[in-house]
Formats: structure tokens, C-alpha cells, sequence
């Protein structure tokens, strides 16, 4: 059970180069559901594109609701210079509390592709779930065919550790899934 201070937890406050990192609010909504309204977005996720603004409502109550884990996910990604404005999500969930195991996982407004933002948001991430929790591990994983996902967990440094074969039913089909991981020690001997 958890005591009323995890009811009003929320995960502190990113700054990187050009990006705020911070908690979701309903207020989110309308950003939210600009992106995440684009099938082009979802092609390799495992929710499905929003397809109205209630629909994103309840999305992020949802994930508002998931902050009583005290885990930092999900969290907005936005540009600085519009610190209102959420163009992606990213964040770090518990897998394996126990064996003090997160897992991170991302989306990006397409707009936003090729910018290198995933990479950014998610160094940030990695350092803050580092940094504050009692973690050893984070490990990531990506649909075999979403080619630019797996650039950008091999530009944070994560080690594939192999492929599960039609690890996946969804959406009709099978699908192979990559697996990475980083170890706290891995990205202590990283860092500048």
C-alpha cells in the first residue's frame, strides 16, 4: 500500500541543450494529441494512434496516475524555447524493482524525427533514473524493423543483447523484438 505522499509524487524537472523534461499535466492534452494522433507515430508502438482529444485525456490520466510507483514515466519531452508544448514522451518504469531494473521507452512527434531529440531526452533520463533511484539496470527494447529506435539505444550506449524471434503478437502479426540494456557501471564510465 502506498503512503498519500506517493499520490502527489512527480518526477523532477529535465534540462538538456535544448529540451524540458517534466512531468505530464492534463493541460498536456492538446500537444499530446497532436502527435499522438499520427498513425506514423504508432507504427512501432504497442498503444495505437489516438483517435480523439478524450482519448488523450484518458491516455494521460492514466499515466498521471502512474507516478504513485514514484517512477519517472512518463515524462513530456519539450523544446525549451516552448516549454508548453509536449512533442514527445519518454520515460523510465519499473520492470524488476526488486532486481532493481527499469525500463525506458519513448515517441516522438514526427515532426521532430532525425533531430537527434530521442537521443538528448534520453541521456537526460538515463542520468536522472541513475542519478535518484536504486537502479542497476536499464534496458530498452524495439521492434525489429524500427531501424531508427535501435540507432538511437546504440547512441545511448545500450549493449544489444539479442533478438527474440515472434517475441510479439500484435496488431496481427508476430514481431521480432531487439533487446539492450545499460548498466549503472556502463554509463558511470561514460559520462564526461
Amino acid at each position: 500500500m502506498s503512503d498519500s505522499s506517493s499520490y502527489n509524487w512527480r518526477p523532477e524537472t529535465l534540462v538538456s541543450e535544448r529540451l524540458i523534461i517534466r512531468a505530464i499535466a492534463e493541460g498536456d492534452a492538446a500537444s499530446v494529441f497532436a502527435y499522438a494522433s499520427n498513425p506514423n507515430v504508432t507504427r512501432f508502438t504497442l498503444w495505437d494512434y489516438h483517435k480523439s482529444l478524450e482519448e488523450t485525456m484518458e491516455f494521460l490520466k492514466h499515466g498521471i496516475g502512474s507516478y504513485v510507483e514514484k517512477a519517472p514515466d512518463p515524462m513530456a519531452i519539450c523544446m525549451q524555447e516552448h516549454p508548453d508544448v509536449v512533442i514527445g514522451l519518454i520515460g523510465c518504469r519499473w520492470a524488476m524493482r526488486k532486481n532493481q531494473c527499469m525500463e525506458m521507452g519513448y515517441a516522438i512527434g514526427e515532426p521532430h524525427w532525425g533531430r537527434g531529440i530521442a537521443v538528448e531526452a534520453g541521456r537526460a533520463v538515463i542520468d536522472y533514473a541513475f542519478g535518484k533511484f536504486e537502479v542497476e539496470r536499464i534496458q530498452a527494447h524495439t521492434m525489429a524493423e524500427n531501424s531508427a529506435s535501435t540507432r538511437v539505444l546504440e547512441k545511448l550506449g545500450m549493449v544489444k543483447e539479442g533478438t527474440a524471434r515472434s517475441a510479439l503478437l500484435h496488431r496481427g502479426r508476430f514481431w521480432d523484438l531487439h533487446y539492450f540494456s545499460i548498466l549503472r557501471g556502463e554509463w558511470i564510465a561514460k559520462a564526461p
